[in-house]
């Protein structure tokens, strides 16, 4: 049976949960050595058979033209770390220290788009340190973080651990209901507000011909060249407001916290504006590739797998 990444990490963050929280307090050097394991357990399980981590890195490096899959995993179980010490920071309370790491090198966009007075929409994929982020973020700015709380009720009450203290208001997209989501992000965005969510969740795509999927709220785009479903709520809660939204990706280095944002994209049309927007996460995955968390999901993988085998064509 071929195993999942997603329950290899459950297991691994199930595990290492109440020694991440010991090793929060102690000296760097103390948590550098506890957490080589972490990622040498990543490593042992590209070499598994039967996982499909060491495929979808070739698959990965191949439609970024690399040859290196193997190196850019090892990034990737990096940046995992370094993102599990920076979770750790916030649970523990280091809220300044872990504020003073952030860096947004192009926040006069922010700057910029709050000053229109209809908020702003920061899409954003699943990085290593999204979370970790909005805590520096919320110092600077107000804003409304859009959280999706795991079905298991362990890992939940974890994740409510890191929300707890990230310094702004949180709303779970699982357990509340649409209209009531809706009414909280319009209610955020009226207070010029800062509305930040992942926005890399896909399905299947719905049909060309009604590339507006309702029930889903899932929009027809192309993703790496292959056609995907995407969230369509980003555009379609901006448009309410003529509020601008903001493509952005989290980057780490072993000192900083990294949010490079793209310029902001207006809510014209659903399918026009949401392609826009993955089009400029696809551009900033490609640049910090390694620092992207769902590249190893179900449905990723079988994207960039027809994507190797009929890559899109760059301009």
């Amino acid at each position: 049976m071929a195993l999942s990444f997603t329950r290899f990490k459950d297991r691994i963050w199930g595990g290492f949960d109440a020694s991440l929280r010991a090793l929060a307090g102690m000296p760097g050097w103390v948590q550098t050595l506890a957490y080589g394991p972490l990622q040498g357990l990543f490593l042992v399980a590209y070499l598994l058979p039967g996982t499909p981590l060491a495929k979808t890195s070739r698959d990965f490096a191949a439609l970024l033209g690399r040859r290196d899959a193997f190196a850019m995993y090892r990034q990737f179980a990096r940046q995992f770390a370094f993102g599990l010490q920076r979770m750790e920071m916030l649970r523990s309370g280091q809220a300044q220290a872990l504020g003073a790491m952030l860096d947004i090198p192009r926040a006069d966009l922010i700057d910029r788009a709050l000053s229109e007075g209809k908020g702003a929409v920061i899409a954003m994929p699943h990085c290593h340190a999204s979370i970790a982020m909005v805590r520096g973020l919320a110092a600077r700015y107000p804003v409304l973080m859009l959280v999706r709380e795991s079905r298991e009720g362990a890992r939940a009450e974890a994740q409510r651990s890191y929300y707890d203290h990230l310094g702004c208001d949180c709303v779970d997209v699982r357990r509340t209901s649409d209209a009531a989501v809706a009414r909280v992000v319009l209610k955020a965005l009226r207070q010029g507000k800062l509305v930040v969510g992942v926005v890399d969740r896909i399905q299947a795509a719905p049909l060309a011909e009604e590339p507006y999927d309702k029930m889903r709220d899932m929009v027809r785009v192309d993703a790496f060249g292959q056609p995907v479903g995407w969230i369509g709520w980003p555009v379609r809660f901006a448009a309410r407001l003529g509020s601008p939204i903001l493509p952005a990706m989290v980057a780490q280095t072993p000192t900083r916290i990294v949010l490079h944002l793209s310029p902001p994209r207006r809510p014209e049309d659903l399918q026009t504006a949401t392609q826009a927007i993955a089009d400029d996460l696809a551009t900033l995955i490609r640049a910090h590739p390694a620092e992207w968390v769902f590249l190893y999901d179900k449905h990723w993988r079988q994207v960039l797998d027809r994507a190797r085998a009929d890559p899109p064509q760059l301009t």
